[in-house]
């Protein structure tokens, strides 16, 4: 077995960067995004990847028609998957500085 400096430097290094990338999945799988539309009247909630976990639809909104209150679902859709992807970058962010593409995904690029 290696005893040199480098190999133990090497070693504590991989430790630690196991640890990151586990701490990192488990954030990343409880990432969540909540949008509202219909003046908060449709709610969308998404996880990663912009996957729908729940939709509220209530008040005033039962009122709608079916076309005006699909639109209203969408638009509550698009922020919470902005609101998601937000998070993700705070996260990628913590652990990955530096990484700037991540603008194109949250709309940080477009202010």
């Amino acid at each position: 077995m290696d005893t040199t400096p480098q190999f133990w430097s090497d070693a504590a290094h991989a430790e630690k960067t196991s640890e990151q990338a586990h701490e990192v999945r488990e954030r990343l799988a409880r990432v969540s995004g909540t949008g509202t539309a219909a003046r908060g009247d449709v709610r969308v909630t998404v996880g990663m990847g912009g996957r729908l976990t729940g939709v509220v639809i209530a008040g005033r909104a039962m009122e709608y028609s079916g076309e005006a209150l699909s639109a209203e679902i969408m638009t509550a859709a698009s922020l919470a998957e902005k609101a998601a992807a937000r998070e993700v970058h705070s996260i990628a962010t913590e652990f990955y500085p530096g990484l700037d593409f991540w603008d194109q995904y949250t709309g940080e690029a477009e202010r």
